[in-house]
């Protein structure tokens, strides 16, 4: 598996890093917002003052107590969902192989040292847990799609009946001059004016296509696209997606598993877009497709480790963090139950 797609596929390493990080961030910038003032560290009546706010001192002693008020319940959350994937899901030659794969690109990509710096703050210790890193990131992945698969009719099946999600590649053929004209509707046309060279390329295209060459092959040698290392690939997409050109996303949107566009021209030049495909399992593979089920239901991401951790007998003892887990996974799920409620009652109307 490429390197590249390994880490798209595992998102949860930017997803964790990123919560970590921002929580870091945001306890800085109240500090400068503040006007914090380091002080050289003293004792004072029994306690060591380390920085003042706007003349007030403040001890070692209340400052780790505001670290721990601030992030003792995200850090335990993570612990707790390291446990329980780490119990709950089975450790394969495929997750080690990634695994070490992952760790290994990550060494040579940034060195031992700043590697260990990463790692200790996600709160490990070594360079050399980039590797038991991976395999948590993998089994925490595992353990939410197999919940999925587990929840087809109730999640699955309607989040891909109101969505449409697929995957899609396309090529890309630029066109340097393309002029554009609006109907009194505030339609859009573009219109093409390619030079020889270009529209030789796009022939080149559209035989290759017609003789049955695989479009990844096709698009790695012709598109003019960035994507065309990755044969062409753009991942998922669904009909709530405005990355793309309307154009471009209006014909995504009418393909289905392994359909291939025609031609259509935007702003860019030619694009011939294909549907990679709509299947589920397929669609699981994929980072961005997991999220957006996610964004609708969050309960999808938490329940199964709750549902795993009961089954497991492994608990939070420390009352207070279980209880703020609880109230923020209630915050987190709290849309998703208002939807459900009023879905119900427009059913009984």
């Amino acid at each position: 598996m490429d390197t590249k797609e390994i880490f798209k596929k595992f998102w949860f390493v930017g997803l964790i890093a990123v919560l970590f990080v921002c929580f870091i961030i945001v306890y800085i910038v109240q500090m400068i917002q503040n006007q914090p003032v380091v002080k050289e560290p003293k004792e004072e009546n029994g306690q060591y003052l380390i920085y003042s706010i706007n003349g007030e001192n403040y001890t070692a002693d209340e400052f780790y107590q505001d670290l721990y008020d601030d992030y003792a319940t995200t850090v335990a959350y993570n612990r707790f969902d390291k446990e329980v994937c780490e119990k709950a899901i089975a450790t394969t030659d495929e997750m080690k192989n990634i695994a070490a794969s992952n760790a290994a690109y990550l060494l040579e990509q940034y060195g031992e040292e700043e590697l260990k710096a990463q790692m200790q703050s996600l709160g490990y210790d070594e360079a050399d847990d980039a590797y038991d890193y991976y395999i948590y990131i993998q089994k925490s992945l595992q353990l939410r799609t197999d919940y999925l698969k587990e929840h087809t009719e109730d999640i699955l099946n309607p989040f891909i009946e109101e969505n449409h999600p697929k995957l899609i590649s396309h090529i890309l053929i630029k066109v340097a001059d393309v002029s554009e004209t609006t109907d009194d509707d505030g339609n859009v046309t573009y219109t093409a004016n390619p030079t020889d060279e270009e529209k030789q390329k796009l022939d080149d295209v559209l035989n290759a296509l017609e003789n049955g060459e695989d479009f990844a092959s096709v698009a790695m040698e012709y598109s003019d696209d960035s994507s065309a290392s990755q044969g062409g690939y753009l991942g998922y997409f669904d009909d709530n997606n405005s990355t793309y050109v309307e154009v471009f996303a209006d014909t995504a949107k009418t393909l289905s598993g392994n359909q291939t566009s025609e031609v259509i021209t935007s702003e860019y030049g030619y694009h011939i877009i294909y549907c990679n495909s709509d299947n589920i399992d397929d669609l699981l593979t994929e980072t961005d497709f997991v999220n957006a089920i996610f964004a609708d239901y969050p309960s999808a991401y938490y329940d199964p480790l709750t549902q795993a951790a009961k089954e497991l007998g492994i608990n939070i003892d420390d009352e207070t963090i279980a209880k703020n887990i609880e109230d923020d996974i209630a915050k987190a799920t709290a849309s998703e139950n208002t939807d459900s409620e009023q879905e119900t009652e427009s059913e009984a109307e």
